[in-house]
């Protein structure tokens, strides 16, 4: 086999800590929290002899500012128990995992609390347009220092990296060496301020980050009523527009996004994530049945709803479809996609938010996460490639055939459509292709005669791995038992299905879903790696996330493909089973389960395991793990991917 050659290059230099691709939390506004390039390209950035004037960032990629230089403030709108908290966690989960914009979260709520203002007065409206303005503003990127350099004719003749003393004028900034601060401090000790290509407040340098949005919602739609940044009527938000802008330094645009619900079944739902969300998690969801989920709610809890609405809805200004509101920003989300309009939403971040929140819903997603059994590759130690399966990865796709069923065939003992998805790789393939696909009549699954019962336990090992809780049903509604379905229309007889049908676990194969390409490393060991090229092994080890194989792909490159496969994941109702690699998988399991993605690449997701998460946006995310066997070394190539 043709082996790459052993390109010669200096080791790469011990990088410090706060340089990295990692996205920000959240709710975090710590400066340092985004980066505009990754930790293995830092060595290309540094002055030679050849190069003595490098460039000091590399252009963007999607993953790491993939929101380019916008500003946005969402404002999230309408009457009570509509699910905005849920839409503004859902959204600034999505924006700073898969686009790498910085997101923080404004609670109306806790912010007026600490203006200590009263209710809708000046002091309180200021109080948070300043921390909108603090967070937009905050340095937190090193995206600018291309325009740290200086002007022409400045009589400089060094290179931005070099050290110079500093001039008697400029006061040097202490910082650490390495970090975002360091270039802009050497040049501002040499040449001064005026002296640079652009001032350090010049507007043109918060253009090149990664793109900062701040979402504000309220917990307490009431509490918040007359506050200026509420939205809660017309004057009120034209206030907020008016507001940011005459800002014209901040570059802030606002967008409203009105969540409109008129359907018991999402209204009930939202009421229910809420009481889940007030009273913690319970002891146990096996204990606490189905009837945490779809059972009704108690009246009192009802007549107080219905109550708030009806009181808000006395006052509450929609947003207006009559021409005088046309010049502002808006998105209706009326019951959850079912229907959006949009207005004035033009730019790439107003559609991709548009898009998603097309797609969201309150109801519960439950997810189950696989690796393809183990494959002759993973035996090998090998990197990559396309191998069949061994015979205990053959093993694992037998049992996990008999699993599936009984376990995700059936929640809470109530029959529920579900889906499959695998890679295009033929180890996922056929790591699926024993799992049977009933056709099953649409009616088996509405009516209350057509809920079959689940089938008892044989004697197989695999089906002492029981769920040690139990998994909310796609859909809202009293739980029903009923007779086993007849046999035919599991087989899906011809000429007897003349109805509307199902294909359970009906197979989809996504090459998004493929494992990172490993480009020219491809079927090698990674101690066959560390041999022929010993700083490709260093980069890859000290930056996993950003590390890019010679002619393959890096952890953020998986993220650009997963993100449409997000937005069909989102849009379902039913539990999905998807047979992964373990690069996609550890993405996919951090992003369901709230996790960053730097931490991605350090996960275990184990062979013949599969991961149950479910989550609704409102509570925590809840995970199990059932072990299927057979025993196979976890120690193979993979886990170095």
């Amino acid at each position: 086999r043709r082996r790459p050659k052993k390109l010669a290059m200096p080791d790469p230099p011990a990088l410090p800590l706060d340089v990295g691709p990692m996205a920000s939390d959240a709710r975090s506004t710590s400066p340092g929290a985004q980066h505009a390039y990754v930790q293995s390209q830092s060595h290309l950035l540094k002055a030679t002899s050849d190069n003595p004037l490098p460039t000091a960032v590399p252009p963007p990629i999607a993953a790491v500012a993939g929101l380019l230089g916008v500003r946005h403030v969402l404002c999230l709108i309408g009457l009570p128990e509509r699910g905005k908290p849920f839409i503004a966690q859902r959204l600034s989960k999505y924006l700073s995992f898969f686009h790498g914009a910085e997101v923080k979260l404004f609670d109306v709520n806790e912010v007026m609390d600490r203006a200590g203002g009263p209710p809708g007065s000046d002091h309180n409206a200021m109080f948070m347009f300043e921390e909108i303005k603090a967070f937009m503003n905050a340095t937190s990127s090193a995206a600018d220092r291309n325009m740290t350099v200086p002007r022409a004719g400045s009589g400089r003749s060094a290179p931005a990296s070099s050290s110079s003393p500093p001039s008697p004028e400029v006061r040097p900034v202490v910082v650490r060496e390495g970090s975002a601060e360091v270039q802009l401090a050497e040049s501002l000790a040499t040449h001064g301020e005026e002296e640079l290509l652009v001032h350090p407040s010049d507007r043109r340098r918060k253009n090149v980050d990664s793109g900062k949005v701040a979402i504000l919602f309220a917990n307490d739609t009431f509490a918040c009523f007359k506050e200026k940044w509420s939205g809660t009527s017309k004057e009120r938000r034209r206030w907020a527009s008016e507001t940011l802008a005459k800002d014209r330094a901040l570059g802030a645009k606002l967008i409203f996004i009105e969540v409109i619900v008129d359907r018991a079944d999402i209204l009930e739902a939202n009421l229910r994530a809420r009481e889940r969300a007030k009273n913690g998690p319970t002891a146990s969801r096996e204990s606490a049945g189905p009837a945490m989920y779809e059972d009704e709610l108690p009246d009192e809890c009802l007549r107080e709803f219905e109550d708030r609405a009806r009181r808000f809805q006395r006052i509450y200004v929609s947003m207006q479809e009559d021409g005088s509101e046309d010049d502002l920003s808006y998105i209706k989300l009326i019951n959850y996609g079912d229907k959006v309009v949009t207005n004035r939403m033009h730019g790439y971040l107003r559609m991709r938010i548009a898009q998603f929140l097309s797609v969201i819903h309150p109801t519960p997603h439950v997810i189950y996460l696989s690796r393809h059994g183990q494959s002759e590759y993973n035996v090998l130690g090998k990197l990559g490639g396309n191998p069949p399966l061994s015979p205990a990865g053959q093993e694992y796709a037998r049992r996990l055939a008999q699993w599936v069923p009984r376990h995700i065939f059936y929640q809470h003992g109530v029959l529920t459509k579900c889906r499959l998805w695998t890679s295009s790789l033929q180890r996922t393939i056929l790591t699926a292709t024993h799992i049977p696909h009933p056709i099953v009549p649409a009616s088996s699954f509405d009516s209350p005669d057509g809920i079959s019962s689940p089938p008892r336990r044989g004697s197989h090992e695999t089906d002492a791995a029981t769920p040690s809780g139990g998994t909310p049903s796609h859909r809202f509604r009293s739980r029903q038992r009923s007779r086993q379905l007849p046999p035919r229309y599991l087989q899906g007889d011809e000429g007897v299905l003349n109805e509307p049908v199902w294909e359970q676990m009906s197979p989809r194969v996504y090459r998004n879903l493929d494992e990172i390409f490993a480009g020219e490393y491809e079927g090698m060991t990674y101690e066959e790696i560390k041999k022929i090229a010993p700083s490709e092994a260093t980069l890859r080890s000290m930056d996993k996330i950003g590390y890019r194989y010679p002619r393959g792909e890096s952890y953020l490159d998986i993220l650009a493909r997963l993100d449409p496969l997000v937005h069909e994941l989102e849009s379902y109702h039913e539990p999905l089973l998807l047979v992964s690699h373990q690069a996609v998988l550890r993405l996919l399991y951090c992003y369901l389960t709230g996790r960053t993605r730097a931490q991605a690449p350090k996960l275990s997701m184990p062979l013949h395991t599969v991961i149950r998460i479910t989550y609704d946006g409102w509570t925590p995310p809840t995970e199990e793990r059932f072990y299927l066997g057979p025993e196979c070394s976890q120690t193979d190539g993979q886990t170095h991917l």
